[in-house]
């Protein structure tokens, strides 16, 4: 039907109701002969007759009788279709693509995601954890929307637009074997000659300096015994006694069995959660950023 004029279609749907001409005609706001005009129109675009005409009376031909439903629906169809655009226009309906480090899933994420969907019933999320380098591939490619991830603080992402939604210290994570062997009040040189469980420098490089130089500020070249690149799996890691790791402060909530938390020595580096994203913003991700 896409050779169908939808004014024509509309007047024959009508003309199909009332079966008058007069009567259609004020139905649509049309004077008679406009009426008729639209109705030869649709008449030679199809290349058939769909009203059989006397001095007496109007009837539908077979064909007008088979034309009407499929055309009513097709334009319900193109009604739906103009509705759907405008509300994706306005960023009310399509997909937001995001991507996050793991400690973002214990922090402020959550409850965003369901103010949104709240807001917007009709926007798919699709949620993909990610490391910092894997976010800026697919942002890059067009694959994500937008990113949560960790920087130390006072460090903006670089190749992207990036606002700061929260920043807390960084923990230590440490074996209660490590704990119970430290004691309560463990001295630095104590802590920083502990082992040490670290992600790989190429997921987070300025997060991953930051902890390493704090160890060279204090007199400590030290190498990470072990390497994982999600945060949960540091723990993990932590609980078997491989080393102490250094994690946000929400990570916390992960509570896992031979595992305790310990505040970091002061001057330790901070971190922030940061939003990343590419311009141009499109319509969902304009109605999401504007919730925060």
């Amino acid at each position: 039907m896409e050779s169908i004029d939808p004014a024509q279609a509309r007047s024959f749907l009508v003309l199909a109701e009332e079966l008058h001409f007069g009567r259609a005609a004020e139905r649509l706001g049309l004077r008679q002969p406009q009426l008729s005009k639209q109705l030869r129109a649709l008449e030679a675009g199809l290349g058939t007759q769909l009203l059989e005409r006397t001095s007496r009376r109007v009837r539908l031909s077979a064909a007008g009788q088979a034309l009407r439903e499929p055309l009513a629906e097709w334009l319900r169809q193109g009604q739906a279709l103009g509705a759907l655009v405008q509300r994706a226009a306005r960023g009310q309906h399509g997909r937001l693509r995001v991507g996050l480090v793991s400690p973002a899933g214990f922090g402020e994420l959550p409850r965003w995601l369901r103010r949104f969907r709240d807001r917007h019933p009709l926007v798919e999320l699709v949620l993909r954890e990610a490391t910092l380098d894997v976010q800026l591939e697919a942002l890059g490619r067009g694959e994500l929307d937008l990113g949560l991830v960790l920087q130390p603080e006072g460090v903006e992402t670089p190749g992207v637009r990036c606002q700061c939604v929260g920043a807390e210290p960084l923990v230590l994570a440490l074996s209660e074997a490590s704990a119970q062997r430290l004691g309560e009040r463990p001295t630095l040189a104590e802590l920083l000659r502990q082992p040490l469980v670290l992600f790989p420098r190429e997921i987070a490089p300025a997060l991953h300096d930051a902890v390493l130089d704090f160890y060279r500020q204090h007199g400590h070249a030290v190498q990470p015994t072990q390497r994982a690149v999600q945060m949960a799996t540091l723990i993990h890691l932590v609980s078997a006694d491989f080393g102490l790791a250094w994690v946000p402060a929400s990570m916390q909530a992960l509570q896992r069995a031979g595992v305790v938390y310990r505040p970091a020595p002061r001057g330790a580096p901070r971190c922030q959660t940061q939003l990343i994203w590419r311009e141009p913003a499109g319509p969902v991700l304009r109605e999401f950023l504007a919730l925060l």
